[in-house]
């Protein structure tokens, strides 16, 4: 049976005291107040009792002793991969790609292609401007002197040589200089017309070749960004982790300021504002004069709305300053994960070349399994659309369902691992200093059926969403605008839904990293978690996206200057043509690099902050100091006693 209330809280704040006194210099950082039970209020006895709940391990750390979880979606999952391995042999075996990047002429044979068309691979326009009059030919002519072309005639072209006398006849066989195009098309090389339509093309793969030269020459660089954009990711954290309450109050108190300036400034302006009466009795200067007053009316009113915001602004810092505090112990707490451990950066640059090669594979098996439809007889043009039957469509269907999954499944491995890691450095900072292999394993050998079973709950909206797109542009196609606003309004609505199916799976991985429970009791447990502690989640959690974005822009902007301030000032500036391009990649890479961080960081941010609402809930449990989301607190007179927010 439970020991009483009065007894847990002293032998726990023992236990503290104990831990903490062996934490050297490192646990002397933080200064822990006793709890008192007596003064707990009816609101947290109420999330005490509700904390029974939860794991008494936790106060250890991630529960160690795990099971597998969700194993009917694991088994589904794993079924569904065979299935599309299957597809694609199917695809590979009966798809012909070739169909849909080889000409056709106007009766329907590949240029370079069908049977006796091999040597035939160039489709040319003996009519210029008529697209659907062509002929598949050997070898593009040269010039116009020659009179006869190698080709093969169709019901289109009887005759492939140009008969002199006749130039005005539509049926002329006309013979023009003309050059490949993509190894595939015959193009006039001397009309003037067909220049200048093409010219801005030709100008830009001019410009395009001088950039990758730029490129080339300046690929030293962008490496040297690169680690430039690193060093500033770590310093960033750094910055974070000992700046971030000044940030947060000085970001405060400035929003406050300005909201009270702006008041004054609308004031200023009220004052100023003359309104002169000419004493008239024109109706059209009456109104004249209401206009104006009502202009000097609006100045007053909009300096008392924006002193009345500030009033509140200001009562709500005072009413949620223990909350911002709490968000701001985390925020500190998640740079100090980031910086301690650095393998976490490793995860999210894995898991995107493995949602690349999903990418890649739905493309290319898509393509295999189109290719294996028919050529459509009713078409004329020159790249014909392929007609599927039924069955390949329930295939091409399947493939792009299955390669959402297998992407959604990549993004959550990458979430569940960064939780874990994070979950369990907050209690073993100092016992392990690699977090990602035990977390891999968990994640492989306990929750791949969960992970399966919210990723596949985010790959049936994807597929939704894709699919209202598709009707959406169908209807536009066919000039309905009713049917395509509907579809529009539905794929919004599907991806608001989307952005909240994301928002409870990240929470549910969190859960799963801590408790190692099952899916839905993870979701659960995670909103259960969000509702009773609404306003520190919600502090926490626009504080922590408000870093972000800072973290990104300094990261990215500081890696972009440094490399063109080295570009323009280095003697290399006398290599490159322009140091635009050259600044364009610096600002991609030092982009990636900062979202590659961040990324880490937000997730890292959401699951101290989980973990810390459960110590809230659960002070009496814990059996290990929670040192980091208390980080803020510091040495008072060498004593030392628990947190109780």
């Amino acid at each position: 049976p439970p020991r009483s209330t009065q007894s847990r809280s002293s032998a726990a704040s023992d236990v503290y005291k104990r831990q903490v006194s062996t934490q050297s210099t490192w646990g002397r950082l933080f200064f822990v107040r006793e709890i008192d039970q007596r003064k707990m209020s009816s609101t947290r006895q109420k999330l005490y009792e509700e904390g029974e709940k939860i794991d008494p391990s936790l106060g250890k750390g991630p529960v160690e002793e795990r099971g597998c979880t969700d194993i009917i979606c694991l088994f589904i999952y794993l079924a569904t991969f065979v299935a599309l391995v299957i597809v694609a042999i199917f695809g590979f075996n009966h798809g012909q790609p070739e169909k849909l990047i080889y000409p056709y002429d106007v009766d329907g044979n590949a240029c370079g292609y069908s049977e006796g068309f091999e040597e035939y691979r160039y489709i040319y326009f003996p009519a210029p401007g008529n697209y659907t009059r062509n002929v598949c030919v050997r070898t593009c002519p040269e010039s116009s002197e020659e009179l006869v072309v190698d080709c093969k005639p169709n019901k289109r072209v009887k005759v492939c040589a140009f008969v002199p006398g006749k130039t005005s006849d539509p049926n002329t066989f006309l013979i023009y200089g003309s050059k490949p195009v993509l190894d595939r098309i015959c193009l006039p090389i001397n009309s003037e017309e067909l220049y200048q339509k093409i010219r801005p093309a030709i100008e830009a793969a001019d410009k395009t070749q001088e950039w990758a030269v730029d490129l080339e020459k300046s690929w030293k660089v962008i490496v040297g960004v690169a680690g430039l954009s690193i060093l500033l990711g770590f310093l960033f954290m750094v910055f974070t982790r000992y700046f971030a309450g000044i940030i947060t109050w000085i970001c405060l108190g400035l929003t406050l300021g300005l909201i009270v300036a702006l008041g004054f400034f609308l004031k200023n302006k009220y004052d100023n504002f003359d309104v002169i009466d000419v004493g008239s009795e024109d109706s059209q200067q009456e109104q004249e004069l209401k206009k104006e007053k009502d202009d000097r009316d609006t100045y007053l009113y909009g300096a008392y709305i924006a002193w009345g915001i500030a009033a509140i602004f200001a009562v709500a810092i005072v009413c949620l300053y223990s909350r911002i505090k709490l968000a701001i112990a985390v925020v500190k707490c998640a740079a100090m994960f980031v910086n301690d451990c650095w393998s976490s950066l490793v995860v999210p640059p894995v898991v995107l070349i493995l949602v690349l090669f999903h990418i890649c594979w739905l493309f290319i098996v898509g393509v295999y399994i189109y290719s294996i439809g028919e050529i459509d007889p009713k078409s004329n043009a020159v790249i014909r659309p392929l007609i599927l039957d039924s069955k390949t469509k329930y295939y091409l269907y399947f493939h792009i369902f299955g390669c959402f999954w297998n992407i959604a499944l990549s993004l959550a491995f990458c979430e569940f691992i960064l939780a874990s890691a994070c979950a369990i450095w907050y209690f073993q900072r100092q016992d392990k200093p690699f977090y990602i292999l035990p977390s891999i394993k968990r994640a492989i050998f306990n929750h791949l059926g969960s992970l399966a079973f919210g990723s596949f709950i985010l790959a049936i909206v994807w597929t939704v969403k894709l699919w209202l797109e598709y009707l959406a542009e169908q209807s536009r196609q066919a000039h309905n605008q009713v049917t395509e606003f509907i579809f529009r309004v539905l794929s919004y609505c599907v991806s608001c839904f989307e952005r909240f199916i994301k928002f409870l799976n990240k929470n549910a991985y969190i859960q799963i990293a801590i408790q190692g429970k099952s899916f839905c009791e993870s979701a659960a447990a995670a909103l259960s978690l969000m509702i009773r502690n609404a306003v520190r989640f919600g502090v926490t959690s626009g504080l922590g996206e408000i870093f972000v974005f800072i973290g990104k822009a300094l990261i990215t902007a500081g890696a972009a200057a440094g490399g063109y301030f080295y570009v323009t000032k280095a003697d290399i500036r006398h290599q490159i043509s322009s140091p635009i391009l050259p600044t364009i990649a610096f600002i991609i890479v030092g982009y990636v690099i900062a979202d590659l961080f961040m990324t880490v960081y937000s997730m890292s941010v959401d699951t101290v902050l989980q973990l810390s609402l459960i110590h809230i809930s659960e002070p009496t449990r814990l059996l290990s100091i929670s040192y980091a989301v208390f980080c803020l607190k510091k040495k008072k007179e060498q004593h030392l006693s628990l947190i109780h927010i």
